[in-house]
């Protein structure tokens, strides 16, 4: 679960990036040298440092708004890249894609600021970040739910057989006032659809994850309707530094199409924010 804290997606109106998330699916790459980007361009980084894990981010060529980004990713390889956290500094390996990693030896620890700093197009590009603790008191005040399947395959409304809508109450300890925000997410290897829908829907539309937004409080309320698939769940709650909340909050509830984005790496764009998570099991059964 903890790889997956990283599959999510981010975009610009004037520049696309994107995050593995693994936390959601890929697009094609475009692989350019460093030696021939536009001396204007800015890298954008992707980072997010997870407390017990190695370092692991991705760095992409700025791309104007103009251009077709469609299907496109322009990746930057071979940086020489550092991140310090004051004592030791770890040299990440340039891989395919604009990823960069450190030795699986390394373990991020809670509560250390970690530095990231390398040149691109003579600037010195930099960063820092401090991996929060982990959130406190997850709970739910129910385990599971119970839901209908339906099938609309041959179209048609939904008529009388949808289920009412029920509250999924998730609450946790937040006594500095800090930012988290929950991720739901289905485990199963071959989940079954609550309704199946005609097939005009492509299954790109149908969400084997979703999430709340940020908040600074210590309750956030989950809707039955909001889960389209039977079984197993991981109710994921996040506590992420402000940075983060600040790109969410920029961009509405989907973290996609950035007009604005707000940024704390100097002489770059994106982020490199430090998280932590716990996790409780959530199961959706059927009627």
């Amino acid at each position: 679960m903890k790889s997956k804290i990283k599959n999510i997606l981010l975009q610009k109106k004037y520049y696309t990036f994107a995050i593995i998330i693994s936390l959601l699916g890929g697009l094609t790459a475009c692989t350019e040298d460093v030696g021939t980007l536009s001396i204007e361009a800015k890298p954008i980084v992707e980072a997010y440092l997870i407390a017990g894990r190695p370092i692991s981010l991705k760095v992409k060529k700025e791309i104007a708004y103009a251009e077709d980004t469609s299907n496109t990713e322009a990746p930057i390889n071979g940086l020489d890249i550092k991140i310090s956290d004051g004592t030791n500094t770890y040299a990440l390996t340039s891989l395919d894609s604009g990823v960069y990693e450190s030795d699986n030896k390394v373990k991020l620890a809670v509560g250390k600021t970690y530095t990231l700093s390398f040149v691109y197009n003579g600037k010195t590009v930099s960063a820092s970040t401090i991996i929060p603790t982990k959130p406190v008191d997850f709970k739910s005040d129910v385990t599971s739910i119970a839901r209908t399947k339906l099938n609309l395959s041959s179209g048609g409304g939904f008529g009388g057989g949808i289920d009412e809508n029920s509250d999924v109450n998730l609450t946790w300890s937040n006594p500095k006032s800090e930012y988290h925000f929950v991720v739901v997410d289905n485990i199963e290897e071959n989940p079954v659809l609550i309704v199946t829908l005609p097939t005009t829907v492509t299954s790109a539309e149908i969400n084997r994850r979703f999430r709340s937004q940020p908040v600074l409080g210590t309750a956030t309320q989950l809707r039955s309707q909001q889960f389209e698939y039977f079984g197993k769940h991981n109710l994921v709650l996040l506590k992420v530094n402000p940075d983060y909340a600040a790109l969410y909050n920029s961009t509405g509830s989907t973290s996609q199409n950035i007009t604005t984005p707000p940024t704390t790496i100097t002489n770059g764009l994106g982020i490199f924010t430090g998280v932590n998570a716990d996790t409780l099991s959530f199961l959706v059964k059927q009627k």
